[in-house]
């Protein structure tokens, strides 16, 4: 089969805004702005962009579709100028346009690993093996961002992959293709993320940093709880801490949160993983104000941090029932702002969606380049291209206007408009739930929105029928 002509240069507007364009179209932009001293390289990129994120599931041959292109694919990532950290500068930098406009940005991290017991040559890997297996792998800390207002996610503001070195007992940030970073504690990369993130974050933005237990330090507290009018955060509590009460008694964060007065009641979507069933949760809220105190263990930390604290217990029926202990700096004067602090606690599962996507959607742990430099590289592309499969099922659940051509290209929707007549005038999202129909969504009254799965399955169908609408049009 013969390579097929792309049109991968973006249209702009007067304002440099992107004019019509498919999704593919969104991935290329991602890339322009990236400067590696050669625009060859540049130019590189974007195409590779283009050719991914066409279809992110094929493997590197299948989406280049010939072996010139393939092999410019191997070689940009193991250029010596080619780093995974100035690929995504670019994506932060396209970025910028999404966040503007708002007050507030969520900045969610959260760590997954990334095993490879299939790879070949394994060279620059780490080991995360526990007592039940032994697989080779990183671990990939990531930061993305998330529009509270839309529930949308901007893209990727940080990443780090560390490797675990057993036989010397060493854990670090591989860097790209840099000197690796040496990190002494767990906790050490959520503040790297942290503060990669402020530093890239507009002034007039406020960021409130979402963690979950894993980055539940008391680092963090010193950090951002004493700077609440320029940051903020909300985390799960990992450990039984030890506070100050409000009246100055001293205490055990889960022993008193537990004896505090209630609040309210809500409703909290559960999602399904971990063994768990996604189910509605009727939960019981509380709230309050402590001063966490300097752990025992660390001389170096000292004194205390006021924090407050939304307590949320499930009152429904189940098997494993939810309990968050939450600490913030934001307000819990009202039953609302204790709602709020919750419903932002909770998007952090759009992080966890990404992860999925770029597992199983972009199939990343089944690429074999031979050493993870090169995988690096390609991870940093495969990273924003999950942000926009991911994006693909927000379309389709939200509530924007967008016109259908910003979301599929001239032959998408003529072949779309052929199977669904009735599409015809309809807005993007109509357009967007028709081609989950074409993965298998059934769209009843009772069915839940599309997930990214049927999305991606749909839009794979319709390329290529679109293909053929192209081909035939010749």
């Amino acid at each position: 089969m013969g390579h097929r002509s792309r049109s991968w240069r973006p249209e702009l507007d007067e304002d440099g805004q992107l004019r019509d364009m498919d999704v593919s179209g969104w991935i290329r932009t991602e890339f322009r702005s990236a400067e590696f001293g050669d625009k060859r390289l540049t130019d590189r990129l974007v195409q590779i962009g283009d050719e991914l994120g066409s279809s992110p599931a094929e493997s590197i041959p299948a989406s280049c579709e010939n072996w010139p292109s393939t092999k410019a694919t191997y070689r940009f990532c193991d250029n010596d100028r080619v780093t995974p950290g100035e690929i995504l500068s670019a994506h932060k930098q396209a970025q910028h346009s999404r966040v503007r406009g708002g007050d507030e940005l969520l900045v969610v991290s959260d760590t997954t690993y990334l095993t490879y017991p299939r790879h070949p040559a394994k060279d620059g890997l780490g080991d995360i093996s526990s007592e039940d297996i032994d697989v080779e792998g990183v671990k990939l800390h990531s930061s993305i961002g998330v529009c509270p207002d839309t529930h949308r996610m901007t893209g990727v503001i940080d990443q780090q992959a560390l490797v675990e070195d057993q036989q010397t007992n060493v854990d670090y940030i591989t860097n790209g293709k840099n000197d690796p970073i040496d990190v002494e504690t767990q906790y050490e990369k959520w503040l790297r993320g942290d503060r990669a993130a402020l530093e890239w974050i507009p002034d007039d933005i406020r960021p409130i940093f979402v963690h979950d237990r894993g980055g539940d330090a008391f680092s963090l507290f010193e950090e951002f709880g004493r700077e609440r009018d320029d940051t903020g955060f909300i985390l799960r509590a990992n450990q039984n801490r030890r506070i100050w009460t409000e009246g100055g008694d001293a205490g055990k964060l889960y022993e008193w949160s537990s004896d505090l007065a209630e609040r309210g009641r809500d409703s909290i979507e559960i999602q399904q993983g971990g063994g768990r069933e996604a189910r509605t949760a009727e939960v019981s809220i509380t709230t309050a104000t402590c001063e966490i105190r300097a752990p025992k263990n660390n001389p170096g930390q000292e004194g205390s941090v006021e924090i407050n604290v939304v307590r949320v217990d499930e009152v429904s029926e189940a098997d494993d029932p939810i309990q968050w202990v939450l600490l913030t700096t934001e307000s819990v004067e009202t039953f609302d702002d204790a709602l709020t602090i919750i419903e932002y606690y909770s998007l952090r599962w759009r992080i966890e969606d990404w992860h999925k996507v770029l597992k199983s959607g972009c199939e990343i742990e089944e690429r074999q380049l031979q050493t993870w430099e090169r995988m690096e590289v390609l991870l940093s592309v495969y990273s924003v291209i999950a942000w926009k499969v991911l994006e693909l099922r927000e379309l389709a659940r939200g509530k924007d206007s967008l016109a259908p051509e910003t979301l599929l290209s001239d032959a998408e929707r003529a072949v779309l408009e052929t199977k669904f007549p009735e599409l015809s005038g309809k807005s993007g999202k109509a357009y967007a739930v028709h081609v989950a129909k074409l993965g298998g969504y059934l769209d009843r009254g009772s069915d839940p929105p599309p997930g990214w799965q049927t999305m991606w399955k749909g839009l794979q169908k319709l390329r290529m029928w679109a293909e053929g609408y192209k081909l035939g049009a010749e």
